[in-house]
Parts: C-alpha cells; structure tokens; sequence
C-alpha cells in the first residue's frame, strides 16, 4: 500500500482581504479539536462589522482509494478566509475538477461541531477513474478560553511549540 501526503496551502494562493470582512472589527475566539479519525482542526469566530465569520486554519485527514487501496493524508491550511456565520451555522464548500472538500458545522460559545470531507477523483491501474475519499467526518471542538489579565501580573512566559518527526506537537513553557 502506498501512502501519499498532500498538502494545500489555500491561503498562499487565495488570500481573500475584504474591507469589512477582516477581525478588526472585533475579537476573535478560537476553537480547537478532532475530527472522528483523530486528526487536529482549529479555526476561529471573528466577530467583523459584517457579522460573525468562521475563519479556518487547519484541518487533516485521511483519504483510501477503493480501487487501489493507496492512502492519502491530507493537510489543509487556510488564510484569508471569512465565511459568514448564519444562526450559528456555517459551511465552506470548496469545488475543483479534480477534488471537493466540505467543512460545515455549528457553532456556539463553548463548542463547535459538524462535518467534514475530501473527495479526490484519481486514476486506478487499469485508467479508470475512482472517489479517494474521507467519507463524512464528524468533528468536534472545544472554545479556548482566553487567560485572564489578573492570573499574572508582569510576569512574561515563553511557549516554545515544535513538531516532531513523526508528526507530534511538543508545547514547553518557561516563565
């Protein structure tokens, strides 16, 4: 079985700054979470002068061709995005000749969830076509809550966050 990786790095090639579509017009709250294969996904809720938009980071997952058994890791980065958020609702849907990928979901103070996709139309051995595919994603995620201004007065902290080889994130923090 082969592995692929594929990364898509929307937010080099589609940088989408609106005058009133930025977070200047408020605060941003950030989410944190998994998808039902384990992959990480974070985003954040920008509150603009146009209304509340969900403002996409990362997500991951992981796509299996049927016909040839190759499987795909798939990474998204975003930026620039701003999808309106509407009765607490919103959906990116994301359309290509050769891929669709689908993040929706529900958002409320504390938490998000939802679904997402990949789909990938590939070519199997014999040059017919087949669906590389996630299937349907549930997700979930947790709003981060901001520290509080009192919990340490001039006092100055260092994260260091790297990434591993293998894939794992490390967090340190020195005060």
């Amino acid at each position: 079985m082969r592995r692929y990786l594929v990364l898509s790095v929307l937010g080099v090639c589609l940088l989408v700054f609106m005058p009133g579509t930025t977070a200047s017009a408020g605060s941003s709250k950030y989410y944190a979470g998994k998808n039902s294969q384990g992959q990480k996904l974070l985003f954040s809720v920008d509150q603009t002068a146009r209304g509340p938009r969900f403002d996409p980071f990362f997500t991951n997952m992981t796509a299996r061709c049927p016909a040839t058994g190759d499987v795909i890791e798939v990474g998204f980065s975003f930026g620039g995005f701003q999808v309106p958020i509407k009765n607490g609702k919103f959906s990116l849907r994301l359309n290509d000749l050769t891929d669709l990928f689908i993040w929706k979901g529900t958002i409320t103070p504390k938490k998000a969830t939802g679904t997402e996709s990949f789909d990938l139309a590939a070519f199997d051995r014999q040059k017919g076509l087949q669906d590389c595919t996630t299937g349907s994603l549930r997700w979930t995620a947790t709003g981060l809550v901001p520290a509080s201004a009192k919990a340490a007065p001039r006092a100055s902290y260092h994260v260091n966050i790297s990434k591993a080889a293998d894939g794992s994130v490390h967090f340190s923090l020195t005060h």
